[in-house]
């Protein structure tokens, strides 16, 4: 009998993509169960990661979705699950600030393209070559930026830009999250409510339009909000007005101005004592800017020989007009209150719960929690925009993307996602691996797989993906055994995003951004710190040079400076020699002690520690410590030895273990040493592992 294990019990290896090797009932009864409660755990995570990164709801529960039924099948980890990651969202939210929406798609499908390939090329295990404190770090560092930037919209306000503002800038959040809240008479109450939720959407779907103007010509449109990324005259690009498209937008933009009208009209025939009168004044003005602007952006596309540059400075007038409008009306108190409610509900839920009702996730507790009472005290803060159909804002990849677009800026935004995503994944995969007795990851499958589904997400204009430890985990404790559980978790999101969209808007950004809160501070983990520490303070510098690289500058040069300082570490430990004499006068005889390794680099320090020992000593020379000697070393020594014993001195040493130092380098490097029946030591070739 083996002993026990704590690992879950091993997944069904007769479970493939086709169900025929076990009865339905029996996939049903393991996976179905630990499927929902993976629902669960992804929902509220979905829409949390997707409003952080700048991006639709829809965005991310699309991508979410995509894990399930496509990557699920596919998938060489079986029981990882997949979806759109925290550890993405920074580089989402600048690629969408730097390239627009638009291009965000086919970024996310060229990196789709690059895992792919890699995949199929069988380099999958090499995304795995990595400094774990460069991966930690890279954690960390995406960690802060999440904490720092979400913390200002848990407070309904929004971030202020660069990593250091966000962080500079919290206190700030701090004061107006704790400020005394305004009760104000119910009726002002869902009056307010109402009209946050209206402008809210109004913007949601000023955005949507903004997008698809953007669609018509992308590369144009990038010249006219970021100047000199195409091309001086590049944004002067005529807009079609016969084109049928053009008409649909002309058509929303109406819609959005009318209904602004309405709302604003209603607004101001309503005495409010919620507010102070400076404050009701602010928002009149705010008011009247948005609608000035956003019958700008209806003319300027009415109008006739309209350009790009023209069309896409009145549209973005208008989503920052209407964002001011809905800034003026906030009331940051009521949203800290509902953030710190979702942060203490996670806390506590996963401090004293009882242990069979932590498969509960505790971020999806706080949801509701905050959720419902938010709808039951009707409080004035902002809630989630979504449209009636969440497939309305997915913006499929148009073929003018193709043909006109910022190539260069593209296949580094590219290549960033490929690795990153790779990297978070493969990892991801190997630490499912320590959670279960079942089959091991497939790891060039599974980066296929993770390729195919980064390609369908890039074309529908939703997130990019990769696994996720946290849906993995709670997969894992729930009871799965089958990959058939992440694709009933994809088909669960999608019966949601079907038949009840419209319940997720109910729920408050803040509650959302609470999550992603508490997310980065995670991510950031400070035992990981401690456990790098034992292995020497290099790890530790490598880890927090990461970290503030990439807080300060960027995501990529952060990780570029860790592998850097991990290459020039791996050079001193492989070239470093330590040497420790010790001379004894009575009787003459001396030890040297050798630890590291002895190369020709270190060939100076190796002769310098020989020729401080006494002619007519005894020489031992220790070498357990030493991991490897080169063809160099071993001459000096032979050579010195001769000399010294010329001289009336004497060597001590184990001539056939210190050839053998040598040899074992030999050996290691094509060989693996395998134990034989009789005991004895035997070669082996190594043979590729299939990943």
């Amino acid at each position: 009998m083996s002993k026990e294990s704590n690992h879950h019990p091993p997944a069904d290896t007769s479970a493939t993509v086709s169900p025929t090797l076990r009865s339905f009932w029996e996939i049903i009864k393991s996976d179905g169960p630990a499927s929902f409660v993976v629902f669960l755990v992804a929902l509220p995570l979905c829409m949390g990661i997707a409003i952080a990164s700048g991006m639709p709801v829809a965005a991310g529960l699309i991508t979410g979705i995509v894990g399930g039924l496509i990557v699920g099948v596919l998938a060489g980890s079986p029981l990882q699950v997949s979806g759109p990651a925290a550890g993405l969202t920074v580089i989402v939210y600048q690629i969408v600030e730097d390239l627009g929406m638009p291009i965000l798609g086919l970024v996310v499908l060229l990196g789709g393209v690059l895992q792919f390939i890699a995949g199929a090329l069988g380099i999958g295990q090499w995304f795995r070559a990595v400094s774990p404190a460069v991966i930690k770090g890279m954690l960390a560092g995406i960690g802060v930026l999440i904490f720092a930037s979400q913390f200002h919209v848990m407070v309904d306000d929004s971030p202020k830009g660069s990593g250091l503002q966000n962080l500079a800038t919290i206190p700030h959040a701090i004061f107006k999250g704790l400020s005394l809240p305004s009760w104000g008479p119910p009726e002002e109450r869902e009056m307010l409510t109402d009209k946050l939720r209206n402008i809210g959407e109004l913007q949601r779907r000023q955005i949507s339009l903004e997008q698809s103007v953007a669609e018509l010509a992308p590369a144009e449109a990038q010249e006219a909000l970021h100047p000199g990324t195409i091309g001086t005259g590049a944004a002067h690009l005529r807009l079609d007005a016969d084109t049928p498209r053009l008409e649909q937008l002309v058509n929303e933009q109406q819609a959005i101005l009318t209904a602004l009208e309405e709302s604003v009209e209603r607004f101001e025939s309503m005495p409010l004592k919620f507010h102070s009168p400076e404050r009701s004044e602010r928002i009149r003005e705010a008011a009247d800017q948005a609608l000035a602007t956003t019958r700008q952006a209806l003319a300027t596309l009415q109008s006739d020989g309209a350009n790009v540059a023209d069309a896409m400075a009145t549209q973005a007038a208008a989503v920052t007009a209407m964002d001011q409008l809905q800034a003026a009306m906030k009331n940051h108190n009521w949203a800290g209150a509902i953030g710190l409610l979702t942060l203490a509900v996670i806390v506590l839920w996963q401090s004293v719960a009882p242990r069979k009702l932590r498969i509960l996730p505790g971020p999806l507790l706080g949801v509701l929690v905050a959720t419902i009472l938010a709808c039951v005290l009707v409080l004035p803060v902002l809630y989630v925009a979504i449209p009636d159909n969440l497939f309305r804002d997915l913006h499929v990849v148009h073929w003018s993307v193709f043909v006109d677009t910022p190539w260069v800026a593209v296949i580094q935004a590219a290549f960033v996602i490929a690795v990153v995503a790779s990297a978070e994944t493969l990892l991801c995969a190997a630490a499912v691996d320590q959670l279960h007795s079942g089959p091991r990851t497939r790891y060039n499958q599974e980066l296929a797989a993770q390729g195919v589904g980064n390609m369908v997400c890039g074309l529908l204009g939703a997130l990019p993906m990769t696994g996720v430890i946290v849906r993995s985990s709670a997969n894992l404790q729930a009871g799965a055994r089958t990959r058939w559980s992440a694709v009933f978790h994809g088909i669960w999101l999608l019966v949601f995003v079907v038949g009840l969209s419209t319940v997720l808007r109910y729920i408050p950004t803040a509650s959302l951004a609470a999550i992603l809160v508490y997310t980065g501070y995670k991510l950031v983990d400070i035992k990981a710190v401690k456990q790098l520490a034992k292995y020497g303070k290099a790890e530790v510098v490598i880890y927090m040079a990461t970290l503030v690289t990439i807080v300060v500058w960027d995501l990529l040069t952060g990780v570029i400076v860790g592998v850097f300082l991990s290459g020039i570490r791996l050079l001193y430990n492989f070239s470093h020699l330590e040497t420790e004499l010790q001379i004894h006068s009575h009787p003459k005889r001396a030890n040297l002690d050798l630890a590291g390794a002895a190369t020709f680099v270190s060939l100076p320090k190796l002769a310098a520690a020989l020729e401080q020992v006494p002619k007519g000593t005894h020489l031992s020379i220790q070498f357990q410590n030493l991991d490897y000697i080169d063809h160099a070393c071993l001459d000096l020594l032979m050579s010195w030895a001769r000399q010294h014993e010329s001289s009336g001195g004497a060597l001590s040493i184990d001539w056939d273990g210190m050839h053998a130092k040598f040899r074992e380098r030999k050996v290691n490097g094509g060989l693996r040493r395998h134990v034989s029946q009789n005991g004895q030591p035997e070669p082996e070739h190594v043979t590729s592992a299939d990943s």
